[in-house]
């Protein structure tokens, strides 16, 4: 019982990190010309309005993996293989 366990908890694990690249974060590391060019724009802007811009977009991601049916299959079986582990 504790193999099956494991392995629901670790393909869970797997779930929950691509529905997270999905719907959440995104692939941001692929575009690190338009982050230099975010950056250099934006020093030009007031810090209180980057901070906030930066804020405002890691809100959003954050409500994107919230709504991810994928993210919470994914909890869903992390909290099932943890119940297994106990049986």
């Amino acid at each position: 019982m504790a193999s099956i366990a494991d392995k629901v908890f670790m393909g869970s694990l797997i779930l929950m990190m691509v529905a997270v690249v999905i719907s959440g974060v995104g692939f941001q590391f692929m575009s690190w010309k338009s982050q230099v060019n975010d950056e250099l724009d934006a020093e030009t802007k007031t810090s209180s309005s980057r901070k906030k811009s930066v804020m405002d977009r890691q809100d959003r991601s954050l409500k994107r993996i919230g709504r991810s049916y994928l993210f919470w299959i994914a909890l869903a079986g992390m909290l099932i293989s943890v119940g297994l582990s106990y049986l």
